[in-house]
């Protein structure tokens, strides 16, 4: 019997972490963060865990690595980051779904395929979860999570106004997991960001007709009503649901507890009671013109996902 392996995809600076966290609220499920990057952040640069260790020092993450390989250092680390770098591109998308012959790329595809799903068996062995949740994001890796032979992958597309993914974008926010905490996540203009929620969504609403389950869901309406949007997910991915009550929720806060969540946004390591408020500054800092112009460049994914063209028309969540 396969597991429910749930993807969060979508375009980056979109709340991923945050729904990630709310979902990890529900008995059995586990949150594993941004595994796709486990190999070079976690194996070679030692970032910390959503617990706050290293993870090289991260009594979980040891226990996967004894699990799923007999420890971490039997993993050639060089050789599976390679085969990350290789296989995780747009470029090859259409060999991983299987819309072209894989050629050149069968013998490095189907090496890592077979190694993220020890990992993930390793994972469900040692949390004990009946729901995995990853918040990977790429559409590549979507695609290979989608072929695991040990788990079945549930898609949920998460999107977020184009303003809001822009405007996050173009900000410094520090990553204090990462390195020797003194560094930045990335920063990007407009013109880039807005590029990459077009390709990103668009993608993802065609990954979605590959899958046996997918819903799309709105950053905005996460913020507006967790409880019902939490409940659409389990409902519409068929997932397992012990406490439909959903009392970590109340109100407009979440009560958060330690995860191994790995990489992602730096709220992952948060815990305790957490507001939640929608992260709509831009709103206040973004000018007239860069609005239109965003507003030009995306008005028809804008109404496809629901949202109205002049973002004043939106309702405050």
């Amino acid at each position: 019997m396969t597991t429910p392996l749930v993807f969060v995809g979508g375009s980056a600076r979109s709340g991923s972490t945050l729904l990630e966290r709310m979902l990890s609220g529900l008995p059995g499920y586990c949150p594993v963060g941004e595994l796709v990057f486990i190999w070079e952040r976690g194996l070679k640069r030692n970032d910390r865990c959503g617990c706050g260790e290293r993870f090289r020092e991260c009594a979980f993450w040891n226990q996967v690595g004894d699990a799923g390989f007999g420890g971490w250092s039997q993993v050639d680390v060089n050789e599976a980051a390679w085969l990350r770098s290789t296989i995780d591109r747009h470029r090859n998308l259409d060999r991983i779904a299987g819309l072209r012959r894989r050629g050149s790329l069968d013998a490095a595809l189907t090496a890592y395929t077979a190694l993220t799903d020890r990992l993930y068996q390793a994972v469900r062995e040692v949390s004990g979860a009946c729901v995995i949740v990853d918040s990977s994001k790429h559409a590549s890796y979507a695609l290979l999570l989608r072929d695991l032979p040990s788990f079945e992958m549930r898609l949920v597309h998460l999107i977020r106004r184009s303003h809001g993914v822009a405007h996050s974008w173009s900000r410094q926010v520090p990553k204090p997991g990462v390195g020797d905490g003194s560094g930045f996540m990335s920063v990007h203009p407009p013109a880039w960001s807005v590029g990459l929620w077009i390709a990103d969504n668009l993608l993802y609403d065609a990954i979605a007709r590959q899958v046996p389950r997918a819903t799309r869901i709105r950053y905005e309406d996460v913020i507006a009503d967790p409880r019902a949007q939490l409940l659409r997910i389990v409902d519409e991915l068929g997932l397992p649901a012990a406490d439909r009550a959903l009392g970590f929720l109340d109100g407009a806060s979440a009560e958060l507890t330690a995860t191994h969540a790995f990489s992602g946004n730096p709220m992952r390591s948060h815990q305790g009671r957490v507001a939640l408020r929608a992260d709509d500054d831009w709103r206040l800092s973004m000018s007239g013109p860069r609005r239109a112009l965003i507003s030009a460049a995306t008005w028809p994914l804008l109404l496809r996902y629901g949202y109205s063209i002049a973002p004043g028309a939106d309702p405050r969540p």
